[in-house]
């Protein structure tokens, strides 16, 4: 079954990065992909996404997220993914529990649903 949110991160493990749905216990500078809400109308996902760039240091975080950004408007996209627009971000999204820091952007896509 399509996800939308793994065809996120494989490109950004393609593009490079560590990248999981969930931020992984073992890394400290890894990004996470998160379906935040969106729609979908018969086999035409518009999935809403946040996607974080997490580090050691904040400089390191939003220059991740930075690149993230240009790879987005400068790449082919994920797998599926048809469109992708850049709704907010990249901005200071710091973690209170973790103590790491993080930048996000917020990101709204179309994909088409395949098997």
């Amino acid at each position: 079954m399509y996800s939308v949110t793994e065809q996120f991160v494989a490109w950004l493990a393609a593009q490079g990065y560590r990248a999981a749905t969930y931020p992984p216990a073992d890394e400290t500078v890894f990004v996470t992909v998160e379906r935040t809400g969106g729609g979908v109308e018969d086999m035409v996902d518009h999935p809403a996404l946040a996607i974080q760039a997490w580090a050691t240091t904040e400089p390191r975080a939003e220059e991740m997220c930075n690149e993230v950004r240009v790879a987005l408007l400068t790449s082919a996209l994920p797998v599926g993914v048809m469109h992708v627009e850049i709704e907010s971000g990249p901005y200071r999204f710091y973690d209170d529990e973790t103590m790491a820091p993080r930048y996000q952007l917020t990101v709204n896509a179309t994909s088409i649903l395949t098997d």
